[in-house]
């Protein structure tokens, strides 16, 4: 995940993602470990309008990635004014073909006891870099909640295994001591797309959650936020300290959010 905005209490999952002043987290929030959902990610671009469909009409269509991430590419501005015309060109095709190669899918049983401990499964692929991925009751951008809102209880940490297969617990491990570390929001390190050979990234994530209670039809979705310019041969700046940062900044749009489809588990 390239640059993820602040996130308090969206990877870029820089998160993926990602406060007010404007600036980013390159790299991921990695301070930030604890539940996350993606409405403090302003600087980044969602890939559909669904996730939008309660926001206003003219927020939601300047939130889209055609016009907050492409377009800038396409006409220059921002911090791609100093690029010619056929890096530009390039780093558009670049951002698109991951795009393209970037999913998030869900496994989850369809029904439940009340109380009953369940498996979520999140599989991903693309992005890369850091990613991010958020356990939610929705597939709203802006106004969706954790799943623990709506009566579901993480059992224990999140396992995730990064795109070596191996199982990954650096996020987890940097949590504070002491801390229960049930958490709904995960980071995946080193999550490396190679363009040229079309090759990208996968990961999975699997939370054992506790069902809610009181019986009922619930909904579940995730969130994957990820970064896609520093995979790109001309999306990559190096500033005067050494780090590597976007193209577009830190706060830029090259961040991006996708979406889940919605399950729905039956509660009885």
């Amino acid at each position: 995940m390239s640059r993820w905005p602040c996130v308090t209490g969206a990877l870029s999952v820089g998160i993926f993602v990602f406060t007010g002043s404007g600036q980013g987290y390159n790299g991921g929030p990695l301070r930030n470990v604890t539940d996350l959902t993606p409405q403090c990610a302003s600087c980044h671009s969602s890939m559909t309008r669904e996730d939008l469909r309660v926001e206003p009409e003219a927020f939601a269509t300047s939130q889209l990635v055609e016009n907050k991430h492409y377009k800038a590419i396409e006409e220059g501005t921002g911090g791609y004014k100093d690029m010619s015309p056929a890096d530009r060109q390039k780093l558009l095709a670049d951002v698109k073909l991951i795009d393209q190669n970037t999913s998030v899918t869900l496994t989850v049983p369809s029904t439940a006891k009340p109380g009953q401990e369940i498996q979520i499964t999140a599989n991903l692929r693309g992005g890369h870099g850091v990613v991010g991925v958020w356990l939610m009751e929705s597939d709203l951008r802006f106004q969706g909640r954790a799943i623990q809102s709506d009566g579901w209880l993480v059992v224990g940490a999140p396992k995730v295994w990064g795109s070596d297969g191996k199982e990954q617990t650096k996020w987890i491990d940097s949590r504070g001591q002491g801390l229960k570390k049930n958490l709904n929001a995960v980071l995946i390190f080193d999550q490396q797309a190679d363009l040229a050979a079309k090759k990208f990234p996968e990961g999975k994530v699997t939370w054992t959650v506790q069902a809610p209670h009181t019986p009922g039809t619930y909904t579940v979705a995730a969130a994957f936020q990820y970064g896609t310019e520093k995979a790109s041969s001309v999306g990559r700046v190096t500033t005067p300290a050494g780090v590597i940062v976007p193209r577009g900044g830190p706060a830029g749009a090259s961040g991006h959010i996708i979406f889940s489809k919605v399950a729905t588990v039956t509660v009885r």
